[in-house]
């Protein structure tokens, strides 16, 4: 008898038109399941049948359509970054190495903790903020310092934060995470164009699978343990994730492009000031735009999309109140004379980082004086 008739609700019996049921069917009765059972049994019945096809489906993507190694670190990255134990990092600077100090930031030793009489500036960034192609005291918040204390702004640190590739969002856990012990007085972060760049990736490092996530952390359901520790795993749901999530929460489908989405990060800027205006520290947003003119591989209508991008988290700022200084009047008049070759359109020279400074230095004298 097939399986599914054993479940069949059994008809009524009309003592007056039918005949009593036969000794066989009596105990065929009396074995029927009760229906918890059988709710029981087809529930894990469906769950044998999932497991089996997600098997079957991870089989498959892993031969026939792998989703790994969407993206790897550039040439000679591994001397001077390292893979993060935290994996809302990713990745960090390797301490001892090159100009970076124990603490594992660029710059000379500094302890958290902050003496008497100090004021400590913590800026955060990408490479624009390291001060990558330039010596570190060459870059910008070295710079800082240095002129802060020309201008007898008294005792004054400017700590180097920045991290080449770091997003708002790895800067809003840095300023979480390792920002906070070293007590700043004040926190700048410096938002270049390629910032709005929102693009879920996994990276190499070393050898090791690094996930690069960043376009949908603080989106409750995809910011899990659980969601994160499968999406790391299992190439089938990788798979799904980039056809099926990501086709419907981004213009483009391709999990390989890179997403322009001002309004993701901007909410990383936003937590970041909130978080600095709890603790009662001020809290400067640094637009630093791309410089032109372009050369190498961007060309004009990319530029443009990341010049809208710039402008949405500029007119964010403004009605949040956030404080803003806006480096771009400085790029336009001094066009052609801050990068550091011909072909780079985010990185400057030390003439570039010189002029970042003086400007910097001003608005956080007026700032401090308020």
């Amino acid at each position: 008898m097939p399986f599914w008739r054993r479940f069949r609700r059994a008809k009524p019996v009309d003592a007056a038109s039918e005949t009593p049921p036969s000794p066989g069917a009596a105990r065929a009765a009396a074995r029927k399941l009760p229906l918890w059972k059988r709710v029981l049994f087809i529930v894990a019945a469906n769950l044998l049948v999932l497991a089996a096809a997600a098997v079957v489906g991870e089989l498959a993507c892993r031969v026939f359509a792998p989703q790994a190694g969407y993206g790897t670190l550039p040439e000679g990255a591994m001397e001077m970054l390292r893979f993060s134990d935290d994996t809302y990092l990713g990745w960090e600077l390797r301490p001892g190495v090159l100009d970076h100090n124990s603490a594992g930031f660029r710059g000379r030793k500094t302890e958290p903790g902050k003496p008497p009489g100090v004021w400590r500036i913590a800026v955060l960034g990408d490479s624009v903020t390291y001060g990558l192609h330039v010596e570190a005291d060459e870059a910008y918040p070295s710079v800082l310092e240095s002129e802060l204390d020309a201008a007898r702004a008294g005792r004054v640190e400017v700590l180097n934060f920045g991290v080449p590739g770091y997003n708002s969002f790895q800067e809003y856990t840095l300023l979480k995470t390792r920002v906070l012990p070293f007590e700043p007085d004040l926190v700048v972060l410096t938002f270049t164009p390629d910032d709005v760049e929102t693009s879920p990736v996994i990276i190499d490092v070393g050898g090791r699978r690094c996930l690069f996530r960043n376009q949908f952390e603080g989106v409750g359901l995809l910011n899990n343990p659980v969601h994160w520790f499968v999406f790391r795993r299992s190439h089938l749901y990788r798979f799904l994730y980039k056809h099926l999530v990501l086709a419907f929460a981004a213009e483009e489908a391709d999990f390989e492009a890179v997403y322009v989405q001002p309004d993701v990060q901007w909410e990383n800027v936003l937590r970041m000031a909130e978080w600095c205006d709890r603790h009662r520290t001020p809290f400067l947003l640094v637009l630093s735009p791309f410089l032109l003119p372009l050369e190498g591989d961007l060309d004009e209508a990319e530029s443009a999309r990341y010049r809208q991008a710039l402008d949405r988290i500029r007119e964010r700022a403004a009605v949040a109140g956030v404080e803003v200084l806006d480096l771009g009047p400085l790029y336009e008049e001094q066009t052609g004379r801050l990068k550091i070759r011909p072909e780079d359109h985010e990185h400057l020279n030390p003439h570039g980082h010189r002029l970042v400074a003086e400007a910097l230095r001003e608005k956080v004298l007026s700032m401090r004086s308020e």
